[in-house]
């Protein structure tokens, strides 16, 4: 082979490599990967595991780039996971399905807080966003 043919073959397997999608990921998949719950915002600190709230993986899931809904209602009580949940969303848009998003509450206020309390620890303690 010569030096033009490696030359030939490197360039199309770096450019096969970089046009190769990434494979498909839910929600909860991501949470179940790459979210990290901090001291701050938790209970219970550490890697999220999906197995302590398995009411949410489906609707995390339904949450999911892949998945055919385009409205998801979320009816629930309090102190359920659901803000996690929402969380998780927001961390999967930074990280696999970047683009515009809001998230509404209430008052400016309510929003600050939830900001620094929430929002601010999820992108700090989950290394996959942290420097996106």
């Amino acid at each position: 082979m010569t030096g033009i043919e490696k030359t030939e073959k490197w360039i199309f397997e770096i450019g096969r490599k970089a046009l190769k999608p990434e494979p498909v990921m839910t929600v909860s998949q991501w949470a179940e990967e790459y979210r990290y719950l901090s001291q701050v915002a938790s209970a219970e600190p550490g890697k999220w595991r999906n197995a302590r709230t398995p009411y949410l993986k489906e609707i995390m899931d339904c949450l999911s780039t892949s998945s055919l809904y385009e409205r998801i209602v979320f009816m629930k009580g309090s102190q359920i996971g659901g803000t996690e949940a929402g969380n998780n969303w927001i961390g999967y848009i930074i990280d696999k399905a970047p683009g515009p998003t809001l998230l509404v509450m209430p008052t400016v206020d309510l929003a600050k807080d939830n900001s620094k309390t929430r929002i601010d620890p999820l992108i700090e303690e989950s290394p996959s966003i942290k420097n996106k």
